[in-house]
């Protein structure tokens, strides 16, 4: 086909960026031009896909989100927070793009606003970039993420409606505000399998359900199982509500000397020096490829980030889903409802029973065969390749 010019908003989190990279890798790969627009922790990863980066400076780098939540419980600063966000990455990539616009905008979840005012002032094509649950008539991914943190609607919310109606209004855009807020763009790419989406069978043709899409992220890290041949475990919280470190001190405890070999990434926020002694059969490691962990790994402990049940699912390991945020508790509800594993509550969880859990996954052949035909579901969902073939195809119909 034509080569095009495609500009990626990506956003702030490990769990939005890195998914989308395979994909941005394969476009080029087949001669397309693509322009990333992210923040700088981001930055090296992506150009390492052959991208121009084109960086903004976030309003949300350096501030702790689990601070933010707690510390508002109306909800109304947090959700100010990402208007602010989005504002930055609209003004980055006008300040980019001057009069000369890309042939199309796809966007992640959390920048939403900026893509799709950007492609109305462009009048070019978008389409949305889902790393997890998608939403229509009949799902609503927002709406359970509202009812899990007990938080107001923002548009409940009224200086975040009123500013919003504001930007909405710079940028020329019509009808009421609930309309942009919750309308369905024509093309949305969803890095799921589609028999892991809530009410699956109910979305049409405007969802493809490519699954997940994996590069081997070599900047991570690199990593070898084990000489012993002990069982490997995967601890992970993800990236953004990880400062628990009594549970990661718990874990040490609980697998101090077990018969099995536990990896656990704690990320920037943890001191790790304050988890004690860590015994010879548990690594711990700020940054790892979980792909490289859990192609060897019999079971996975998350938060609940779709990234990691995704990575998870593809290497078929059963899950054990401790959900600390609001967020990821559609993920662990999903794992729990499929029978892919099971779900702790985080402030009944300890040592002890966290390692309980992990070998009943492991030796459940219940769970294990419900695992491996949900693995098969994700491999056949077709991946990067199917990804980059269903934006060249959309591009065609709408550019």
């Amino acid at each position: 086909m034509t080569t095009r010019h495609i500009l990626f908003l990506a956003m702030v989190r490990h769990g939005l960026v890195f998914p989308t990279l395979a994909v941005v890798a394969e476009l080029i790969r087949r001669g397309h031009r693509v322009t990333y627009l992210t923040s700088e922790p981001f930055a090296e990863p992506v150009a390492a896909t052959g991208a121009e980066v084109v960086r903004y400076d976030s309003p949300l780098a350096g501030v702790d989100a689990a601070e933010v939540f707690a510390e508002d419980d109306a909800g109304a600063l947090p959700h100010l927070l990402y208007l602010r966000e989005n504002v930055a990455v609209l003004r980055a990539a006008e300040a980019h793009f001057g009069a000369t616009a890309p042939d199309a905008v796809l966007y992640d979840d959390f920048p939403f606003i900026a893509g799709r005012l950007l492609a109305h002032r462009w009048r070019r094509p978008a389409g949305r970039l889902s790393v997890a649950f998608v939403s229509n008539e009949h799902y609503s991914f927002s709406q359970d993420m509202l009812d899990d943190s007990g938080a107001m609607d923002p548009l409940a919310l009224p200086a975040f409606r009123a500013r919003l109606t504001d930007l909405l209004t710079e940028y020329g855009t019509s009808g009421p505000v609930e309309t942009f807020w919750t309308a369905i763009e024509r093309f949305n790419l969803v890095f799921i399998p589609k028999a892991f989406q809530f009410a699956g069978d109910t979305f049409d043709e405007r969802f493809r359900f490519v699954g997940p899409c994996f590069e081997r992220r070599s900047f991570l890290g690199d990593w070898t199982p084990p000489r012993d041949g002990r069982p490997v475990v995967l601890v992970s919280l993800g990236t953004t509500f990880n400062d628990q470190p009594d549970f990661f001190r718990d874990c040490v405890k609980a697998f101090a000397g077990a018969p099995w070999h536990v990896v656990m990434t704690v990320g920037d926020q943890i001191d790790v020096g304050a988890l004690g002694p860590v015994p010879g059969n548990i690594e711990v490691r700020r940054w790892v490829s979980h792909l490289a962990v859990l192609e060897h790994a019999r079971a996975c402990v998350t938060h609940g980030g779709m990234g990691t049940v995704m990575e998870a699912l593809y290497f078929g390991c059963p899950i054990v889903a401790v959900p600390h945020s609001f967020d990821v508790m559609p993920m662990a509800r999903r794992v729990a409802e499929l029978g892919l594993g099971t779900v702790l509550r985080p402030h009944e969880v300890d040592g002890e029973r966290l390692r309980a859990a992990v070998e009943s996954v492991a030796r459940d052949g219940a769970v294990e065969s419900r695992v491996r035909r949900m693995q098969a579901q994700v491999r056949q969902a077709g991946g990067t390749p199917r990804a980059a073939d269903e934006i060249e195809a959309y591009l065609r119909r709408a550019v």
